[in-house]
């Protein structure tokens, strides 16, 4: 049996304490960071990339959700949410195959979601993982507002220079120079901007073809990123690399798109 790296996400003190006491008699769990802040678990995820995460929905500043949207689907780990989600949030999470734990955690339940995750690990799919995140959430969100997102070029001022990210009525439009990153998880992208992230329906491919490819540039198979927005870079074995980005985002760069630091070096 695998041995899995595990972080655990909660504001609440006494709900960490429990859970990383309950996991020190799983063997196959070794957890290597707790979180109290959502701010925090970002950046030790980005840091550490652990294998698992145990992730409270509602926390302040930043949601469960908002942890999810600001990873990297490429390098997300499996999640297991620990919530007090009323049944109908439950039943959304059930039917795309999220597992999660109701407070107060259960021994027996703990254990059971441990199995699910072991045999997850072993077919593991992290664009499939976070995708279904994303459309459990867009599920729960079905009966507000009509969210038939989409993007389109604004072309008003003749020169596409912006994306018009439509949620319902609502419309966004972005300048792609403020674009930091983009990842794609499934039917789903996150277009991530200073400290927001939009996320809307589109294909990868619809988007690469739409943004300008002096600026942008793929470093995984689902992750883009504006290259003018890279402050820094650390090498990693097995030929892959940390990008650097304002407010604390580290990027993996996949070995196969090595050629993006020596444009970004150059």
């Amino acid at each position: 049996m695998s041995k899995l790296t595990a972080i655990i996400v909660d504001d609440e003190p006494l709900a960490l304490k429990l859970l990383s006491s309950m996991l020190t008699s799983h063997a196959d769990v070794d957890v290597v960071a707790q979180c109290r802040s959502s701010k925090d678990a970002v950046k030790q995820i980005q840091l550490l990339q652990p294998d698992l995460l145990f992730l409270d929905i509602h926390m302040p500043v930043l949601s469960g959700f908002d942890v999810i949207k600001k990873l990297q689907a490429d390098v997300l780990p499996m999640v297991v949410f620990v919530t007090a989600f009323d049944q109908y949030a439950l039943r959304a999470f059930d039917m795309h195959a999220v597992d999660y734990i109701l407070k107060p955690i259960d021994a027996d339940r703990l254990g059971l979601a441990l199995d699910r995750v072991q045999e997850r690990y072993r077919v593991r799919d992290v664009i499939a993982g976070k995708s279904t995140v994303l459309r459990a959430f867009d599920t729960l969100n079905e009966k507000s507002d009509d969210k038939s997102y989409n993007v389109e070029l604004d072309t008003s001022s003749g020169q596409p220079e912006r994306l018009a990210i439509r949620d319902g009525s609502h419309t966004v439009l972005v300048r792609f120079e403020d674009i930091d990153w983009i990842d794609a998880a499934g039917d789903y992208m996150c277009v991530h901007v200073g400290a927001v992230t939009h996320v809307m329906r589109s294909t990868m491919k619809d988007l690469v073809s739409k943004l300008p490819p002096s600026s942008f540039a793929r470093i995984h198979r689902s992750t883009m990123v504006n290259v003018n927005k890279v402050i820094g870079l650390e090498s990693l074995t097995r030929g892959e690399s940390l990008l650097l980005l304002p407010n604390d985002v580290t990027l993996k760069v996949s070995r196969n798109f090595r050629s993006v630091v020596l444009k970004i070096t150059s």
